[in-house]
């Protein structure tokens, strides 16, 4: 590694390591202000405000890593050409692509690290910390949860377990319902195929019914091929159990793509997260490389128009991103090829602009 690389990552890690953290209680901060009168209302411990505002940090860290590694890349070379350092560089025939390619290596690494945090540790936190919220302040205990494709749900004095037969949950196979008394008794229990929602009810497919007898005598059995249960559960109440896309893990999110497709359903949602989650945590190099260019273009600058610079590029592309996310949700663009746009055009556009600079 030549010497110059190791002057400018230096300089980079050095403005990282400040940059990050700013943006980081900049935003805890706001996040503070906005939840902590809702744990005060709810008469909330502040040991479990303080761990959600600690396990939120994850989710920040992973939503503003990009933007700190372009504005660390903007703001080093802004300090290399406040302190004439820059124009020293091209006096001596340096290339730009010397300068740029050690720090788009350092963001790649960053950017990698930033993977596999998301990949391991943030959405546990994530979900931990909306566990919190849910339960502390909005006084919503968990009702049921969704493992693998199997969901298991408490109701009204009843206990539901089956898969998913369909995303919007109308349809539920291997069904297992039970139904118990104030002294959890169980009173009647509904085995069958399949269950689907239609009209406000729930129609049970081949299956058992088992019915506790007048004061509690036994139990009487029969089968059936179709029975109708005016529930109290409905769709809405299992699909609201289920984890956002958003919030799961990697492995969870491609498995869920993977069972949805194989039952015939679309997963353009889910898919398209799932992409966003690992090119994401690469946006700041394709970012970085659009900046670094426009900043060299010019001879002299300062700390302002780097971090004004940055703020800008970083704004633009997030509303990028979201439009294309979108695309990829409603089909208008294959899943996959979603978040790549963003990249490609940042990549492009910051080649072009390569091309053009003249030392």
């Amino acid at each position: 590694m030549s010497v110059l690389s190791r002057y400018l990552l230096r300089n980079y890690f050095l403005i990282f390591s400040l940059v990050l953290p700013g943006l980081i209680g900049v935003y805890l901060l706001i996040e503070v202000f906005e939840r902590l009168d809702d744990f005060i209302e709810a008469n909330a411990p502040m040991s479990s405000a303080l761990a959600y505002f600690f396990l939120s940090i994850p989710k920040i860290l992973y939503e503003l890593t990009p933007l700190a590694v372009l504005l660390a890349g903007l703001l080093g070379i802004m300090l290399l050409s406040r302190h004439m350092e820059l124009l020293a560089m091209r006096s001596l025939g340096v290339k730009p692509w010397k300068m740029i390619l050690p720090l788009l290596l350092a963001a790649f690494f960053l950017s990698t690290i930033l993977l596999i945090l998301k990949a391991l540790y943030i959405p546990k936190a994530t979900e931990r910390a909306e566990s919190i919220f849910q339960v502390e302040v909005k006084k919503r205990p968990p009702k049921g949860m969704v493992k693998g494709n199997t969901l298991f749900f408490r109701g009204d004095n009843s206990i539901w377990n089956t898969e998913l037969g369909s995303p919007d949950a109308k349809r539920l196979k291997n069904v297992q319902w039970f139904s118990f008394d104030d002294n959890y008794a169980i009173t009647q229990l509904a085995a069958a195929a399949e269950a689907t929602y239609t009209e406000n009810k729930w129609t049970f497919r081949h299956g058992l019914l088992k019915l506790r007898m007048d004061e509690g005598h036994g139990y009487s059995t029969r089968a059936f091929e179709s029975l109708e249960l005016d529930l109290a559960e409905t769709p809405e109440d299992f699909v609201s159990v289920e984890t956002p896309p958003e919030q799961m893990d990697m492995i969870s999110l491609w498995r869920n793509v993977q069972r949805l497709k194989k039952s015939g359903y679309s997963a353009r949602e889910q898919e398209t997260v799932f992409w966003g989650q690992i090119l994401y945590p690469f946006l700041g190099c394709s970012l970085l490389l659009v900046g670094l260019t426009i900043t060299m273009f010019k001879e002299r600058g300062g700390l302002s128009l780097g971090l004004g610079l940055g703020v800008v590029i970083g704004f633009a592309a997030w509303v990028a991103w979201s439009l294309a996310l979108t695309l990829g949700k409603t089909g208008t663009v294959p899943p996959f090829l979603a978040p790549w746009m963003v990249h490609l055009v940042l990549i492009t556009t910051g080649y072009v602009l390569m091309r053009r600079l003249r030392f």
